[in-house]
């Protein structure tokens, strides 16, 4: 009787590996769905931190908390998301993140609204989604960019600027050498408020991205912030490359960011997040495309 049960739990055993194994004996992997590419980005600079919620499903929905003026989510590359139509809600974080204090942690602060948006995201896509304006003023919106970002082969690097409201209008130039150093040609020119760069292709090297507003020249310039340079692949340690100015293949973004608003959260400093209490305009860097590691 025994050994019955032992054969019977064996090849019960090896039906369930079997049902594991597709043709070929590889493994079956989850299978997602139809999914997007999103991240997500705090560019209201009154509102202090954010949580970000998908409220229409739990599967396929990224979520994250407390994210600080001039976050970025993730904080490199994108998250999957279920692709659709989607509804999305931004809403003020806990003033107290230990949550002892009920003054800053109720149920009042943590159900305020900042964006409340249905958007559509298309299948493979790749989204910055990014919150934008004013609480004070009642402005605060969803801004949506389809990133559609490029190869630049294996030689260069793609690069675009997005104005979060630095001022209504920039330049933005790029060069190997920052201030004080002579302005080239501008990269972008006139750019508008919420408006994003087409991408421009760029040889690899050390990458400064300078930026004034529209029309002015002086130097230094109202913003100098050095690209990430990425780090090349290690195949004998079996690490993937970084994206960044000086590895070929990389494409990323410049998000220019406005000044905190004086006296309010986004003000506070948060460190490697906004030196200075992020009193002057700012520049984040995000990686849209990982180059080819090669293995």
């Amino acid at each position: 009787m025994m050994k019955k049960l032992v054969l019977g739990l064996a090849l019960a055993g090896g039906a369930v590996l079997a049902a594991c194994r597709g043709d070929g004996g590889t493994a079956i992997l989850a299978n997602n769905g139809s999914v997007a590419f999103v991240r997500f980005v705090n560019a209201i600079p009154d509102s202090g931190a954010q949580d970000w919620r998908f409220v229409d499903q739990v599967e396929g929905s990224p979520t994250t908390f407390n994210m600080s003026f001039r976050g970025i989510f993730p904080g490199a590359s994108y998250q999957q998301a279920s692709s659709g139509s989607r509804h999305l809600k931004v809403f003020q974080s806990s003033l107290d993140q230990s949550y002892n204090d009920p003054t800053l942690a109720s149920p009042a602060i943590t159900s305020t609204v900042f964006v409340d948006t249905v958007l559509t995201l298309t299948e493979g896509h790749h989204y910055s989604l990014i919150a934008v304006g004013s609480l004070k003023a009642k402005t605060a919106k969803l801004l949506v960019l389809d990133d559609a970002f490029p190869d630049p082969g294996t030689s260069n690097v793609a690069v675009r600027v997005v104005n979060l409201g630095a001022a209504s209008a920039i330049d933005a130039y790029a060069s190997a050498a920052g201030d004080p150093s002579a302005l080239p040609a501008p990269l972008v020119s006139n750019l508008a408020t919420y408006a994003a760069s087409p991408w421009a292709t760029l040889a690899t090297g050390t990458l400064h991205v300078r930026t004034n507003a529209a029309g002015t020249t002086t130097v230094p310039t109202m913003l100098d912030a050095t690209a990430p340079a990425g780090v090349a692949a290690d195949q004998a340690n079996d690490l993937t490359a970084i994206g960044g100015s000086t590895i070929g293949g990389s494409a990323f973004t410049a998000f220019i960011f406005p000044p905190a608003t004086a006296g309010t959260r986004g003000a506070l400093k948060i460190a490697g997040t906004c030196p200075t209490n992020c009193t002057t305009a700012g520049a984040v860097f995000a990686v849209d495309r990982y180059p080819p590691s090669g293995f």
